[in-house]
């Protein structure tokens, strides 16, 4: 996902969601504010295939905007680049997840986390006082896509510990479950409840085909 941000609507859209959502304890937020880490230091990666995978900051130099980490599963000499504009990680120990993050996985939640991000700047930048289907479909998408067992009042709290006004609660709920609903009795696929887990506790959930075709996530 990529944004103008020469914009200065857009750019300022993008900063005061990612700066209440760190001060409202969100894991995604305070990983996008990390500007370079240091040997030795612990991180855990939130998006991409590794994703809930630990590491250690290795002392060899990497390319520039990159550096080489030390998985913990990973063969003694084997180190993985990580590049700091296109994967998202956070520093361990996490510490307390915050209660507003839905019980779901680290890669659903970043999918969520992302979408977010998405609406608030299309609200922002379209100067939107009320809903707009467009303002509402990457969220949808993303909850739809992954048959995600969650209504609008489980992603709402993300969105208001990332500034939206609690004033938009009713409408967004209202058309958002309108949305998923609507969508599960046109086309089937009911959400995958097994998704539902404690909020960041596994990397990404695993269908059985895939558990049985890959096996488990690496740690």
């Amino acid at each position: 996902m990529e944004f103008n941000l020469k914009d200065p609507t857009t750019r300022s859209a993008v900063i005061q969601f990612t700066e209440t959502g760190a001060t409202a304890g969100c894991p995604f937020c305070r990983g996008r504010m990390i500007a370079s880490v240091s040997p030795g230091e612990r991180i855990i990666i939130l998006k991409g295939p590794n994703v809930g995978r630990e590491a250690t900051v290795s002392r060899e130099p990497g390319l520039p905007d990159e550096f080489l980490v030390k998985f913990d599963s990973a063969p003694p000499r084997q180190l993985t680049r990580v590049a700091y504009q296109r994967d998202l990680f956070a520093y361990l120990p996490l510490g307390e997840m915050p209660n507003w993050l839905c019980s779901l996985s680290i890669d659903d939640l970043c999918s969520i986390d992302l979408s977010a991000l998405d609406l608030a700047v299309n609200r922002a930048v379209r100067a939107m006082k009320r809903w707009s289907t467009s303002a509402l479909l990457p969220l949808i998408a993303t909850v739809r896509h992954r048959r995600l067992p969650v209504l609008g009042a489980e992603p709402w709290p993300t969105l208001e510990a990332h500034g939206i006004p609690e004033s938009l609660k009713h409408d967004f709920c209202r058309k958002f479950d309108f949305a998923i609903e609507l969508l599960i009795s046109m086309h089937g696929r009911p959400p995958v409840q097994k998704r539902r887990v404690r909020a960041m506790s596994i990397g990404r959930y695993l269908t059985p085909f895939e558990k049985k075709s890959f096996g488990p996530v690496p740690a």
